[in-house]
């Protein structure tokens, strides 16, 4: 089981179409980003998304920052997980990942993330039965 921590403003501007639903209701986009990562992961992981500000919403996945930055409770998120081999830092903010790289986290830029949990496979014309 991997936990796996999003910057999710981060990620929310690395993909069109929940970009251009943030610029029209914050909390639906987020509500959109958390079940289109939810239904792309396995189910073993735990997922942590945190967001910027407030929200109008509960999600036991979801951390509204409040009054400080999402990087703040980000940075300290890492710095209190202690098994580090077992958390997956997605943003693509250099302060987090760079922190995330030093402590031995696994580290995906929030693209390359949304680029891996959406890769299609192609069919090899083989059943696997």
């Amino acid at each position: 089981m991997k936990t796996i921590l999003i910057d999710g403003n981060n990620l929310i501007h690395k993909i069109p179409a929940v970009k251009s639903l943030f610029l029209k209701d914050k909390n639906a986009s987020q509500l959109a980003l958390l079940e289109a990562v939810k239904s792309k992961i396995s189910m073993t992981d735990k997922l942590i998304i945190v967001f910027d500000g407030h929200g109008s919403f509960k999600k036991a996945e979801v951390i509204h920052s409040e009054n400080i930055t999402a990087d703040d409770v980000i940075r300290k998120k890492i710095e209190a997980f202690g098994d580090y081999k077992k958390l997956k830092v997605v943003s693509s903010d250099y302060e987090i990942t760079n922190l995330g790289k030093v402590c031995g986290c696994e580290v995906m830029k929030s693209e390359d993330f949304w680029k891996s949990i959406n890769k299609i496979i192609p069919y090899s014309g083989k059943d696997n039965i």
